[in-house]
């Protein structure tokens, strides 16, 4: 795809050139580096920005895309020394980053903010990874994402369900990696950081014969995050235990018209504060998560298009839990001598085919359909405990905590791209999902898009996604809190948007989007029909979410940038009419990128987030507003190859936390303090 951008940009670079020389000519007083630095800029963000194939599902204007999408490029990745890619969500409008008892980041958009992001959609090359079929998010295994094998990112916030389904909820973000064009060669990278923090990282990437081949190793160790907890859910006080292993190789191969792409990933980790919030360092968590997709595109004419891929992918964990440490005694006097330990290991298969024609009537008028069928299965579900002291012993015949499990998925859909006027193209679609387990969800999507005046365009959008029930809240058993309900209903969103974007000058964009959400059938706890303590799953929520985003950015001539952003939201709980918690009102984001020259580059990153109110039950105050600052010098290419980078990140040493829930425990979720990270990369 990313050689048909380069096709299609041709034109457009050629009109860009030919304007450069006047401009040169205007410039002659500058320096022959200033205006090289400045034109080389020019094309690159044209050649990253202008296009994009995730909001539609083919190539694309980002202005004519229908669509609130950002991009975030691998320069842009680099500059500001991202360390993962919830460094660099976390600077977008409507998005927000925290922290929950399992150590995991969870992604907040627009409001709607859960534990596993199941409700957003993480794609790598297109191929989906929320394949943890127990809580349904992509975070559980990849967590943050590593950023060095990143090309770019595209970002739709919205609902995409009319096009992929399931989890498409409130966003997709599409993870773009580097083909062998974009790495030309080997690259090795290695850092090292605040809390013992050591990385090695190796590209590759060459063409042999017809053969195109990528590939990307990462290896990971570090201690996490160490933050101070003054009071755990049985009143201990102390620091978390996060530590980290991680080790992920992922590939790419194209021959002609096929291609094939895989990833391997294996993370291992501490507790942070563990299954239930309860400071210890026995846990250890376990993920391993690979796939294989092998894809097929031919132009069958100049007009028709046929894309296909067959894919396989692969999760388990086997998660030890220390849910109480040694020694401790709880309120009916019972005492656990070597401390009360689960393990509960899973795993889940998921096989698949995709098929899908792209049809270009004519050069006004562009439809696409296709077709998915897909097959999950749950399997070798465990349950072992040591029962308070002793070795652990294999109880699940008696006491399982779910089950071996399938599922079925047959899906359709279509979209019609019709450019009704000059400045006026509408984009139709919607997609019809059967479920073997629970049924059926309808999901369209109309967006309407005029360039009312030179531009300047107004878009208008409404689409429906879903979020499936999870095996986990449909199958679990035995838990003391709460059970899975085999007749709950896919969550359900209806969301309208407005938006502005527009060119102020050549280099200053803005755009401006109001939205609202309208989010029913929430999966929670609700009272068991019997009447019995435990709670089991059930459709029992409404939000509401009204909001505004607003960003504006410009690219300054010596090559340099600055953006800013700002996010008013306000999710309101239509049970209980109140402002839902945990999200705050107001963000705001401001960075600049300063391009001293060729071989110097330097970032700084203000954000801002609101405060966070409580659960009307919680009795304890808001977490407070913050403000964090983060730095990054980037020094490049003064020895052919090199390059060495160093970023602090929460410069002003703040302190904060994310909320925990309300009864959870009496002490917030710490975040990391001020932290450094030095990488030195070298390209063969």
């Amino acid at each position: 795809m990313r050689k048909i951008i380069r096709v299609n940009m041709r034109c457009s670079l050629l009109v860009l050139l030919t304007a450069s020389v006047s401009w040169v000519e205007a410039t002659e007083k500058e320096s022959e580096e200033q205006v090289l630095t400045a034109l080389e800029e020019e094309i690159r963000w044209l050649q990253e920005e202008s296009y994009v194939t995730t909001a539609t599902k083919t190539l694309e204007n980002i202005r004519k895309s229908g669509a609130t999408v950002s991009v975030i490029t691998a320069s842009e990745l680099k500059n500001m020394g991202a360390r993962n890619l919830m460094d660099a969500l976390k600077r977008l409008p409507g998005i927000g980053v925290s922290q929950f008892n399992m150590g995991i980041s969870s992604v907040e958009v627009r409001g709607v903010k859960t534990n596993f992001s199941e409700k957003v959609l993480y794609l790598i090359n297109g191929h989906p990874t929320n394949n943890n079929l127990v809580n349904g998010g992509g975070q559980t295994s990849y967590n943050n994402f590593i950023v060095d094998d990143i090309e770019r990112v595209e970002v739709v916030r919205g609902p995409g369900s009319a096009l992929y389904g399931a989890n498409a909820f409130v966003a997709v973000i599409n993870i773009i990696t580097k083909d062998a064009s974009d790495i030309n060669g080997t690259e090795l990278t290695v850092g090292a950081g605040s809390d013992e923090t050591h990385k090695l990282n190796v590209q590759f990437g060459d063409t042999f014969d017809q053969l195109d081949v990528s590939v990307n190793l990462n290896v990971l160790d570090t201690d996490g995050i160490n933050g101070h907890v003054e009071s755990d859910a049985i009143g201990q006080s102390g620091t978390t235990d996060f530590w980290q292993q991680r080790y992920e190789l992922g590939f790419q191969l194209g021959y002609g018209d096929y291609s094939l792409q895989g990833k391997y990933l294996k993370r291992q980790s501490g507790s942070y504060l563990g299954a239930n919030n309860v400071l210890n360092d026995g846990t250890e968590q376990e993920y391993v998560d690979y796939f294989f997709e092998l894809g097929y595109r031919r132009a069958l004419s100049s007009q028709l298009t046929f894309i296909s891929k067959l894919y396989f992918d692969h999760f388990q964990f086997d998660n030890l839990w220390e849910i109480v440490p040694k020694g401790y005694t709880d309120t009916s006097g019972f005492t656990y001598p070597d401390g009360l330990f689960l393990r509960s290991p899973i795993k889940h298969d998921k096989t698949g085919v995709d098929a899908q024609l792209e049809f270009q009537l004519n050069s006004q008028h562009k439809l696409l359909g296709g077709v998915t069928a897909e097959h999950q299965s749950q399997y070798n579900v465990e349950l072992w405990t040591n029962f308070g002291s002793g070795p652990m012993k294999d109880i699940s015949s008696t006491t399982n905590w779910n089950g071996s499990h399938n599922r079925d998925i047959y899906a359709a859909y279509v979209q019609d791209i019709w450019d009704m006027g000059e400045n006026l193209r509408l984009i139709a679609g919607a997609r019809y999902d059967h479920y073997s387990d629970f049924g059926s969800s309808f999901n369209p999507r109309l967006s309407f898009t005029w360039g009312f005046i030179e531009h300047y365009n107004f878009i208008a959008t409404y689409g429906s996604a879903f979020r499936a029930p999870t095996f986990g809240e449909l199958y679990n058993i035995n838990n003391p809190s709460i059970i899975g309900n085999p007749d709950v209903e896919p969550e359900e969103i209806e969301t309208f948007e407005l938006g502005i974007n527009g060119d102020i000058t050549k280099r200053t964009s803005l755009r401006a989007t109001w939205f609202r959400n309208d989010i029913t059938n929430l999966i929670g706890p609700t009272p068991t029909p019997s009447g019995a303590a435990v709670s089991e799953s059930g459709n029992v929520g409404r939000l509401r979410v009204d909001g505004i985003e607003f960003e504006i950015s410009s690219r300054l001539r010596d090559g340099s940038s600055v953006a800013l952003n700002y996010t008013y939201q306000h999710p309101f709980n239509q049970v209980t009419n109140e402002r839902a918690p945990e999200v705050p009102l107001h963000k705001a984001n401001a960075s600049f990128n300063y391009r001293h020259s060729k071989h110097l580059d330097g970032f700084v990153g203000l954000l801002y987030r609101g405060s966070l109110s409580r659960d009307s039950a919680d009795m304890r105050s808001d977490v407070p507003d913050l403000v964090t600052l983060d730095l990054a010098v980037t020094w490049k290419n003064y020895i052919e190859g090199l390059e060495l980078q160093a970023s602090v990140y929460n410069l002003a040493d703040t302190t904060y936390s994310d909320p925990s829930p309300s009864g959870s425990m009496l002490s917030d979720y710490p975040k990391p303090g001020r932290s450094l990270m030095v990488e030195l990369s070298y390209k063969l």
